[in-house]
């Protein structure tokens, strides 16, 4: 199986695309860190609503739980990310000694059979660099998947803070306001890593 290396402004794109999807990923790490500090705030302000702000407190604490649960999830992305980086360099780099080694084996006929040998191992370790991307980019949008789940939660949580601030007696207008703040840092992150999710689909297509 022959692998033709006449695509490098693809693979070059290729490239870009992680860069951007690296950067969505620090985006939300940045986001999550802002809902778990929101969700700090609010359970330090249902203190002062007492046994009124019970529920409110409950509600931020799980909140908090999972924005740290979404910024771990944004470790391991990265990890993958970074591995990516690597196998996309790596594949460029053979691919610019594929075509060294193809303009000269055309130019010298007594290297040509020691070159086509060579360009053979150079077409096997391009498709299995290719395949590994492939995998890569599967477990990175499952990843991506699963970590919007964590998301939708967090929605439901905000909502539920925002129903228990109604019920925090003088606190109740801070508490709502809290609540607001929360429910805005988590669609944040939301909107991010759908965006990270979409960049990996439109890398894989």
């Amino acid at each position: 199986m022959a692998y033709h290396s006449n695509e490098p402004a693809a693979r070059s794109t290729d490239l870009h695309a992680i860069v951007r999807i690296g950067n969505g990923i620090r985006e939300v790490v940045d986001a999550a860190r802002e809902v778990n500090l929101a969700a700090l705030n609010a359970m330090l302000s249902s203190r002062r609503g007492g046994d009124s702000a019970v529920g409110f407190r409950v509600a931020s604490a799980e909140l908090r739980g999972v924005s740290s649960r979404i910024a771990e999830a944004m470790h391991g992305l990265t990890a993958l990310v970074s591995g990516m980086v690597g196998e996309v360099a790596q594949r460029q780099r053979r691919q610019r000694n594929q075509a060294c080694f193809q303009r000269a084996r055309d130019k010298q006929a007594h290297v040509a059979g020691r070159l086509s040998e060579i360009l053979g191992e150079q077409e096997a370790e391009m498709v299995r660099l290719n395949l590994s991307l492939g995998l890569r980019r599967r477990e990175l949008h499952l990843m991506a998947t699963r970590a919007l789940r964590l998301c939708d939660l967090g929605l439901s949580l905000s909502r539920s803070a925002l129903i228990e601030a109604a019920y925090g007696g003088e606190s109740a207008p801070a508490l709502r306001q809290v609540a607001e703040q929360l429910a805005q840092s988590i669609h944040s992150v939301a909107n991010t890593l759908g965006g990270v999710r979409a960049e990996v689909e439109e890398a894989g297509a």
